[in-house]
């Protein structure tokens, strides 16, 4: 009787535990949904202020070499590729509601996610190219995406000679047009 009273306690405190668990992550799932829709708010200000990249491209090909040669020979991408504020400003507003990790990621967890990938893209593409002298030969370009206010194209491949040897550059994932011009928008390993 006591082993069954015991086994009785046993079970009843550990369906006490599983709901106590199932009430903290209901309580954290409703704390992230509620800095979603607030983060969400903030890109809906930052929509209506119309506006444009800082320093852009006339061309996306054009944006592409520019990209490349600031990251290789000035180890920045200060000014063709796409800022945090040029994120929230111009790309943000055009792709939120568009099946993105944006539309169920709060803005800090989705910037350290797209910072990793940044650095990662980066690394890579200067460990393909080793600082030695390349020429684009040639990029493809898939179907342009049409993103609200701005036109994403992504590259299906791009090509680059270095010595004599041509190779694919797949970090760039994503290249956007606006009225003023291109940007590269997305990178990633």
């Amino acid at each position: 009787m006591r082993i069954l009273l015991l086994l009785i306690s046993l079970l009843s405190f550990s369906f006490c535990n599983q709901e106590d668990w199932r009430k903290q992550m209901e309580a954290e799932n409703q704390k992230v949904i509620l800095q979603v829709e607030k983060d969400h708010k903030l890109i809906r200000a930052y929509a209506s202020k119309n506006s444009d990249w800082v320093k852009s491209s006339k061309t996306k090909e054009l944006a592409v070499q520019n990209f490349l040669k600031e990251i290789i020979q000035n180890n920045s991408q200060n000014d063709y590729y796409v800022s945090w504020d040029e994120k929230m400003s111009v790309i943000f507003p055009n792709t939120l509601g568009k099946g993105t990790l944006l539309d169920t990621t709060p803005l800090a967890e989705y910037k350290k996610v797209l910072e990793t990938r940044e650095s990662f893209a980066i690394t890579e593409i200067k460990n393909r190219i080793q600082g030695k002298q390349y020429r684009i030969t040639s990029i493809d370009w898939e179907k342009p995406r049409i993103y609200g206010d701005i036109i994403g194209h992504k590259p299906k491949t791009i090509k680059i000679q270095i010595d004599n040897q041509v190779i694919d550059l797949e970090q760039i994932k994503m290249v956007f047009g606006t009225k003023s011009g291109y940007k590269v928008g997305v990178i990633g390993p």
